[in-house]
């Protein structure tokens, strides 16, 4: 189900690729990444990691965003970081992050990279499907 693969492959692969721009390109410090993507710092700290060589720990692992999806992740993540910047954490900051992850989402659902990662990873889906209504 394309749903499943959104939670299992998509989500920790967004996950980690804002978590890296976040560090990397905005400089926001592993403890703020992590509260703002409801994981913990540890689960952060294996983000960073260069794991080119060591086997995939997670479905997450398995899968690349594309490059072309950076300015995407960086817009979503400075909404996500200005509205954790001035809010309290039980004000919209959460909604701030989960409308921005489905957002994300719904950009890898119309490039078409969810069917891809779907018809790699789960056995059954045609070449030819089109069960999502994006291609």
């Amino acid at each position: 189900m394309p749903q499943e693969v959104e939670v299992w492959y998509i989500l920790p692969a967004l996950r980690r690729e804002l978590a890296k721009v976040m560090k990397f390109d905005r400089g926001q410090a592993q403890k703020t990444i992590a509260r703002m993507l409801g994981v913990t710092e540890p689960a952060v700290t294996q983000y960073m990691l260069n794991k080119k060589d060591k086997p995939k720990r997670s479905r997450g692992d398995q899968v690349k965003i594309p490059e072309t999806l950076k300015p995407e992740l960086l817009k979503s993540a400075d909404t996500m970081i200005e509205a954790w910047s001035k809010t309290d954490p039980s004000d919209n900051a959460y909604e701030t992050t989960t409308r921005e992850i489905n957002h994300l989402i719904l950009v890898l659902r119309d490039a078409g990279v969810l069917c891809d990662i779907h018809r790699e990873h789960c056995q059954g889906v045609h070449m030819d499907c089109n069960a999502c209504g994006t291609e």
